[in-house]
């Protein structure tokens, strides 16, 4: 069947990874620390400790861990498990929602397309291919970085995890993608950094190129691929025919 929609993973997949997030979880742990320094201290918890429970150990970003692949409502129970709180965690997922959000508008200059992406978006829209957005992150994080990058125009579908719809790997955005473009999932390609964004291709009943440029190793996606690249700006639609 023809491939007539490509769907992407934001970060890591078409935006740097790892200087920006990094540099955002540090930030809203050393928020945290502030304002919750009692209860950590009472939980003998050090702000090392919230960045290991999402994933990041020093300088590295695990590809299965909550930062990569999960929706900030995840990391947020994370942390108001370690923390012991008396509050209400709704209460508690909107502080660290708007802590991220914060973040990531407070670090505008991070916020970079991967060498080559936009030229490659452009030439793929000019195609023909409906482009759609797939992501772990909130809805303000999402609009705010796509526009800070230049790329926010190019898409026909944006599809974040703001805690009203499940997010991936469950195939609900890929399958709002199709309605809204009118494809079914046979016609879309599936770009991701992470094994979830390929196992969320594979439950949704799409094609799925993986890309390097994220938290994933080659060794880890290649079990779960139909084609690897180095970065979405190598991928040329004769490459899924092969």
């Amino acid at each position: 069947m023809e491939i007539k929609g490509l769907l992407f993973d934001k970060d890591g997949t078409l935006l740097e990874f790892h200087q920006m997030w990094l540099k955002v979880s540090q930030g809203v742990v050393s928020a945290l620390s502030h304002e919750y320094r009692n209860e950590m201290a009472h939980q003998q918890i050090t702000e090392q400790h919230l960045l290991e429970a999402i994933g990041i150990y020093g300088d590295y970003v695990d590809n299965h861990g909550l930062l990569a692949s999960n929706p900030v409502e995840d990391t947020a129970q994370a942390w108001f498990e370690m923390l012991a709180l008396q509050t209400e965690l709704k209460a508690f997922s909107i502080e660290i929602k708007a802590l991220f959000n914060q973040q990531v508008e407070d670090n505008p200059l991070l916020i970079q397309a991967l060498p080559g992406v936009k030229d490659k978006l452009i030439k793929l829209k000019q195609m023909g291919y409906k482009l759609g957005i797939a992501t772990a992150d909130t809805k303000a994080a999402t609009l705010f970085s796509l526009a800070q990058a230049e790329l926010l125009e190019l898409f026909d579908y944006l599809g974040y995890s703001d805690g009203d719809i499940t997010p991936k790997p469950d195939p609900a955005l890929l399958n709002g993608f199709c309605q809204q473009c009118e494809l079914s999932p046979e016609q879309v390609v599936m770009f991701g950094d992470t094994v979830s964004d390929m196992e969320f291709g594979t439950n949704a009943g799409a094609h799925k190129v993986g890309v390097l440029t994220g938290t994933a190793t080659l060794d880890e996606l290649q079990p779960y691929t139909d084609v690897i690249l180095s970065s979405v700006a190598d991928f040329e639609p004769e490459l899924l025919a092969r």
